[in-house]
Parts: structure tokens; C-alpha cells; sequence
């Protein structure tokens, strides 16, 4: 339980460090014209919101981490059930059939389809939001119930901007109702660092947070999955400096 819960302290953390990376390294490049350089951040460019929020999200405990990234995850399933349903729509539409889906053979195999993915991606959300009322997360079957009931086809696109609508409201008010989250999460961690000031003083705490946070492991990895992308991306472009320079350049390169 003890090495599960390291591996996932290191893996959750990575995402947001290459996070952060990439907004310096945007900042740099934006920030050239003051004679910045790519993948430099200058100490007059300004810290923008973002690289705060990759910070604090840095910072998070681990089980927060795991309810940050459920909560994406579940988002990112509810945005491709919306993505399905609009080509089941689009292909309807294109076949052009008016009747029963069960009168029709490609209209069943298609409508099965699409019911099938639907109630897997709408299970998968409630197990992965641990809610017993999967119907929360059911908006995008709508069209696709909406073609079982025997519906003009004209009617299943705004059927489906309907079911877009519904789950951005849905979104919404998830995202309403923890909006103070964030600064209650940024106060308490205020609040065990004056706690820790006053007990441990500066030195342990940054001891603390060094051991809390795995630092060398995170960085290790972070660098790992940055060097195999680099590496991959040398191997598979023709004009890859690796066979002028060698694996010695890549390594001080990277």
C-alpha cells in the first residue's frame, strides 16, 4: 500500500509539471522580444494565473489529486459520448431513413451502436463520480433515444444541442458549487505552513516538502517522459541531428 501510494504521488504530479513547463516555455517565447529565448523564463515576465494553478495543483495532496483527475476524466467521457452522439445524429441524417430503427437493418446496427457506447461511457461515469444516479450523466442519449421513439429526423440535431446544453449546465453548477474549493485548499495549506514555521522553522519544512512531494523522483520521471519524446520525435524525422551529432548531443540537448 506504502510503494502504491508513492508511485501515484510521483505519476499524479508528473501532468502537472509538464504542465508548468510548457507555460514557462510559452511565457519565454512570448516574452522573445525582450530578448527571451524559447524555454527561458525571464524575471521580468509576468506570473500569469496559470502557472499559479499548475503550482497549487502541484502542491495538492494526493487524494485531491485523484478527485482532480476523475473529475476530468468523467468530463473528458461526457464530451466524447456528445461527440458520438453528434455523428450518430450526422450519419442518420445522411442515410435519410424515416421509419423504425427495427424495420431497417443498418439503422438497428447503427442505433445499437451508438446505445451500446452510450450506456458503457454513462456507467463508466457514475462508477467513476461513485453517484447512483447514472441519468445525471445520460444527456447524451437523448438523440439516440429520441430515434428509438420513432422522432422526425430533423428534430434529433436540436435534440442534441439540447443535451449539450444540459450537461455545460450540469458543469456549471459542479463547478458553482466547488468554487471555493480551491481557496479553501490554498488556506489551509497557509495554514500548515505557519504551523510548520512555528514548529519545525524553515529549514525542516522545506525538508518536509521535499520528502512529501518525491522531488528528485518527480523530476527524474518528468525528464525520463520528456527525454523518450524527444528521442522518439529525433527517430522519426528525417532530418534528425542524431546521426550528425550522436546520442551525446540529444542528452545535452535535452
Amino acid at each position: 500500500h506504502a510503494a502504491e501510494e508513492a508511485v501515484a504521488n510521483v505519476a499524479l504530479r508528473v501532468p502537472g509539471l509538464a504542465l508548468l513547463d510548457l507555460l514557462y516555455r510559452w511565457d519565454g517565447g512570448v516574452s522573445g522580444g525582450r530578448g527571451a529565448q524559447w524555454g527561458h523564463l525571464t524575471p521580468l515576465s509576468p506570473l500569469p494565473a496559470g502557472h499559479l494553478l499548475c503550482l497549487v495543483v502541484l502542491m495538492l495532496p494526493v487524494r485531491s489529486l485523484v478527485k482532480l483527475y476523475l473529475h476530468l476524466l468523467t468530463a473528458l467521457l461526457l464530451a466524447a459520448g456528445h461527440m458520438a452522439a453528434r455523428d450518430y445524429v450526422r450519419r442518420e441524417l445522411e442515410y435519410g431513413f424515416q421509419g423504425a430503427v427495427y424495420s431497417d437493418p443498418a439503422a438497428l446496427s447503427r442505433f445499437a451502436t451508438a446505445l451500446a457506447g452510450q450506456l458503457c461511457l454513462c456507467t463508466l461515469c457514475s462508477l467513476l463520480m461513485r453517484s447512483r444516479r447514472p441519468w445525471l450523466f445520460g444527456a447524451p442519449l437523448l438523440p439516440v433515444l429520441a430515434r428509438l421513439c420513432g422522432l422526425p429526423l430533423h428534430t434529433l440535431p436540436i435534440l442534441n444541442t439540447f443535451a449539450v446544453v444540459l450537461t455545460s449546465l450540469e458543469v456549471l453548477y459542479v463547478l458553482a458549487s466547488h468554487i471555493l474549493v480551491p481557496f479553501q485548499l490554498a488556506a489551509a495549506a497557509c495554514r500548515e505552513v505557519v504551523q510548520a514555521l512555528e514548529v519545525y522553522r524553515l529549514v525542516a519544512l522545506a525538508v518536509s516538502l521535499w520528502s512529501q512531494l518525491a522531488i528528485p523522483l518527480l523530476f527524474l520521471v518528468f525528464w525520463l517522459a520528456l527525454f523518450s519524446l524527444r528521442l522518439s520525435s529525433f527517430l522519426t524525422s528525417s532530418s534528425s541531428p542524431l546521426a550528425q551529432q550522436g546520442l551525446l548531443f540529444l542528452l545535452l540537448s535535452r
